[in-house]
């Protein structure tokens, strides 16, 4: 990986290789730590090769919240552990300390012409595609992806309740008859309960094929008992009629097109009318609007 280059005072021109094999300095450590959680860092998702998804920012970001006054004093009280910045000199080598530890990487973000052209990767509308890159420079617009994860402080709890729970199970003969018994009658009812929601949906399906094939409409049991909702609105309604839908979505789409008012023809047609032209022939071509990030 090259050195940062660029115009930023202290870099070199030509650039350097700088070795990405060194263990983490715990004191760099410290700071990604505290610049993965500030907002100003503006950091976004985006998927590196297309598959992975990880945080990404701007170099400018970066640098704007190592330099500025609130970094300024939370370095200053020893107690964070935060290595102090007080010229560019000092803020390019933490930089180059953090490329070297691995805590970012460089990554340039590909447009869709570009994405079509590898094998096997598709444009997503809602992650920027990323591509990693061999060279990192110091240009305000230059992009950067985390490689490090902050360590999750519930983690050690999760650990310990998780160790807790094995031993527990593998205690089960050990355990008083009172919650052996307790166990047995809770492991029935679920599968006594699993068993239900089965012949529940077993039954709702042959009410179903027999009211298809005999009546003009379809008796739903339970309509909502596979749909992407919670318990309770699973089981709301208990019936409803497969037209029911249908007839909803034609009476909204009715209400919305009387609300909406008169459509772009028929003004085009009146105009026609009470100027005496004749309405234009050519259709209206659509335009596609593309957002890009603009830094305030």
């Amino acid at each position: 990986m090259s050195a940062p280059t660029g115009p930023t005072p202290g870099a070199s021109p030509e650039g350097t290789q700088v070795p990405t094999n060194q263990p983490p300095n715990p004191i760099v450590v410290n700071v990604a730590n505290y610049v993965r959680s500030l907002k100003e860092l503006k950091a976004r998702t985006g998927l590196l090769n297309n598959k992975e998804d990880v945080e990404f920012f701007r170099f400018k970001r970066l640098r704007r919240v190592l330099t500025n006054d609130a970094y300024k004093a939370k370095s200053a009280d020893g107690k964070n552990k935060l290595i102090p910045i007080n010229s560019e000199e000092e803020f390019v080598k933490l930089f180059v300390l953090m490329i070297q530890s691995r805590l970012i990487v460089p990554v340039s973000k590909l447009h869709y012409d570009e994405i079509k052209k590898v094998k096997g990767w598709k444009p997503n509308r809602k992650k920027p595609t990323l591509q990693p890159s061999s060279q990192a420079t110091m240009e305000p617009d230059a992009y950067y992806a985390w490689t490090y994860a902050k360590p999750n402080p519930m983690m050690l709890v999760y650990s310990i309740l998780m160790i807790a729970t094995v031993f527990i199970v593998i205690l089960f003969p050990l355990w008083p008859m009172f919650m052996r018994t307790g166990v047995w009658y809770l492991s029935m009812a679920a599968m006594g309960l699993l068993g239900l929601l089965f012949a529940t949906a077993i039954v709702r399906l042959i009410i179903f094929v027999i009211t298809y094939l005999a009546m003009p409409q379809a008796f739903w049991l339970f309509p909502n008992l596979f749909e992407d909702c919670g318990v309770l609105e699973s089981f709301q309604p208990v019936y409803g009629w497969s037209g029911d839908l249908s007839k909803k979505k034609k009476k909204s789409k009715s209400k919305s097109e009387a609300a909406s008012g008169p459509k772009i023809e028929e003004i085009g047609r009146d105009d026609a009318e009470a100027t005496g032209s004749q309405p234009s022939t050519s259709s209206a071509t659509k335009r596609t609007v593309t957002l890009e990030e603009v830094d305030e």
